[in-house]
C-alpha cells in the first residue's frame, strides 16, 4: 500500500489541511489577541490555528462575547 494513496488519500488531506490553515488562522488569532491584550496569544495561535476555520469562528465568538 502506497503511502500517499492510504485510506483514500486521508493522510494527504489533513496534511495539506493543517500546512494551510494552521499557520494562516493561528497568526491572526496571535496578532489579533496581542492587539487585544489577551493573555496567552501564542497559546491561543497554536491552539485556535490547530482547529482552522473552526477555531477562527471560536476566536471571534470569543471577542466578540468579551466587548
Amino acid at each position: 500500500m502506497n503511502l500517499l494513496t492510504a485510506y483514500n488519500g486521508l493522510l494527504i488531506r489533513v496534511g495539506l489541511y493543517l500546512l494551510v490553515f494552521w499557520p494562516t488562522v493561528g497568526y491572526y488569532v496571535y496578532s489579533d489577541s496581542e492587539k487585544r491584550g489577551l493573555a496567552n496569544s501564542k497559546l491561543r495561535g497554536v491552539a485556535l490555528g490547530f482547529l482552522g476555520i473552526l477555531g477562527l469562528l471560536i476566536h471571534l465568538a470569543l471577542v466578540q462575547r468579551r466587548e
